[in-house]
């Protein structure tokens, strides 16, 4: 019977899935809503300083980039199943490259983006 590595990138899949529906949603209210309502402008500024000042602090960035690692490879794992499901199945192996590959270039990317904060 033939290896398959299926069961990793479904386990991945599987804590991706849990981190995005978790934390997510607490990232939007946070950032979208909770920040931004104020006052004054003042009151806002101090908030986001308060923020940023959290975000740099280095078990945050960690923290966050884990959330948005595994959501990526969720997403990635997900685009290449339903692909798979559209007719493209005997590509299977040919569709890693893009979804997991994007993945992991979306994942150094964010850690970029976190290294500059």
């Amino acid at each position: 019977m033939k290896r398959s590595d299926e069961a990793f990138w479904w386990a991945l899949f599987s804590a991706g899935g849990v981190m995005a529906a978790l934390f997510v949603p607490a990232f939007v209210l946070v950032t979208g809503f909770l920040l931004p309502a104020g006052g004054d402008g003042a009151v806002a500024a101090e908030r986001t300083t308060q923020f940023a000042a959290a975000v740099g602090w280095w078990p945050v960035k960690l923290a966050l980039l884990g959330v948005l690692a595994l959501s990526f490879v969720h997403c990635g794992h997900r685009i290449r199943h339903t692909l798979m499901d559209l007719g493209l199945r005997r590509y299977s192996g040919l569709l890693k490259v893009p979804c997991y590959g994007g993945a992991l270039a979306a994942t150094v990317w964010a850690a970029l983006l976190l290294w500059r904060v």
